[in-house]
């Protein structure tokens, strides 16, 4: 009898483990999704701004899993409990029992107090709809600025918070907007885009900060150095009594612990990420990956929450679990930063390598682009063998 695995979350820890068990006998596999799609959230910004197409940003969950292992399964659900002691992931569409199960959901946006008031003017970009509901917002905006009654008005954006994703964002529409007057030659009022945040890049060293800032100031975005303590649907308080009104806000100020995970008799760290052993594990055959565990390098000190984190703990948690079954010595996670890739609009990037050295302008754009490409490229061509999979399956079955 095959034992019975389930993998919950298709992100990049989840694919991750996934590859890991291809090839392998006496092991059933199953991916559990809400969504049928892989979000490639790396590019979720030049989909913001329209640098490329909503194709280029997912793949196909159903033909991905089949092309990684035809003898894989997906399942399109949504997880609610797990009962850890019947081993049963409980969903709301079934009951699915595993022997081993790893917990791989990925987190959602943090919005901070008073964002429940924030209204439909401010979205998170966690998510592709959250993406896809930015970029047509901002795209509407353009095309009612051709109209000369609207043209000549300011549109004010508000970027909230300073990390990766905010800076990331802020850097890439400036740049397209800038380019979008230019090449058609608009004579119109200007997109005001302003970050917000107490810190620019603040896990970075002084180097990466300063680079950061001199190319959003360059493109014209605006810094303000503080806190927002609340916000309404178009306008925010600052923590120095400031009052900002906006026409579109984007929080990118934080992360948090899906519901899922809120709910679990787990062991959880203040923020509320699950907490794991040096094996990954939150339980006896139930581990944890990516963002809603809180992961840490061999000294136990915090690794960031970014897609090479959990790729490489999906990698650990799938060899432990073969371990297991062969009844070997377990891998102790060992997670490490393999570089960083900042993209700071248009073709310009900053890369920071293993060994600290600083790649920027053109050719670290240059880079950066050919490691999302590394990546997608061959999930693409697993996606298409799986879909041929498929498709032959269907002509069996007439």
């Amino acid at each position: 009898m095959k034992i019975k695995i389930i993998i919950l979350g298709g992100g990049y820890g989840g694919i991750k483990a996934l590859e890991s068990f291809a090839n392998h006998k006496n092991i059933e596999v199953t991916l559990i999704d809400q969504h049928t799609y892989h979000y490639l959230q790396t590019q979720s910004y030049d989909l913001v701004a329209s640098k490329i197409s909503l194709e280029k940003t997912f793949i196909y969950l159903p033909t991905l899993v089949k092309g990684i292992d035809k003898n894989f399964n997906f399942i399109q659900d949504e997880a609610i409990d797990i009962d850890k002691k019947q081993k049963k992931l409980i969903c709301k569409n079934g009951i699915y029992k595993f022997d081993f199960l790893i917990i791989a959901i990925g987190s959602v946006t943090k919005f901070l107090k008073g964002f429940e008031e924030k209204g439909k003017y401010s979205l998170g970009v966690k998510s592709l709809r959250g993406a896809l509901n930015i970029k047509h917002f901002f795209e509407k905006e353009l095309f009612d600025r051709l109209e000369p009654s609207i043209a000549k008005k300011c549109f004010n954006i508000v970027v909230i918070g300073g990390g990766l994703s905010g800076v990331e964002i802020a850097s890439e529409m400036k740049y397209y907007f800038n380019q979008y007057s230019k090449n058609n030659a608009l004579s119109c009022g200007n997109i005001n885009i302003t970050l917000i945040s107490k810190h620019i890049l603040k896990n970075l060293d002084k180097k990466a900060q300063n680079i950061a800032k001199k190319r959003l100031e360059k493109l014209g975005v605006k810094i303000i150095y503080h806190h927002v303590k609340e916000i309404n649907e178009k306008k925010l308080f600052l923590d120095n009594n400031e009052e900002i009104e906006f026409d579109f806000s984007i929080f990118t100020g934080g992360i948090e612990p899906p519901p899922l995970i809120k709910n679990l008799n787990f062991k959880k760290n203040k923020k509320g990420f699950l907490i794991v052993n040096e094996y990954l594990k939150v339980y006896d055959n139930i581990y944890a990956i990516g963002d809603c565990a809180f992961l840490t390098d061999r000294y136990g000190k915090p690794v960031p929450p970014t897609a090479q984190s959990a790729e490489q703990s999906g990698v650990i948690a799938a060899k432990n679990i073969l371990a297991e079954i062969k009844n070997e010595n377990l891998i102790k996670a060992n997670i490490k930063m393999r570089g960083l890739a900042i993209a700071l609009g248009g073709k310009f990037a900053l890369i920071i390598t293993p060994f600290n050295l600083y790649i920027t302008s053109f050719i670290g754009y240059l880079i950066k682009k050919a490691i999302e490409e590394y990546y997608k490229i061959p999930l693409k061509l697993k996606a298409f063998q799986g879909f041929k999979t498929l498709k032959f399956c269907k002509k069996d079955n007439k």
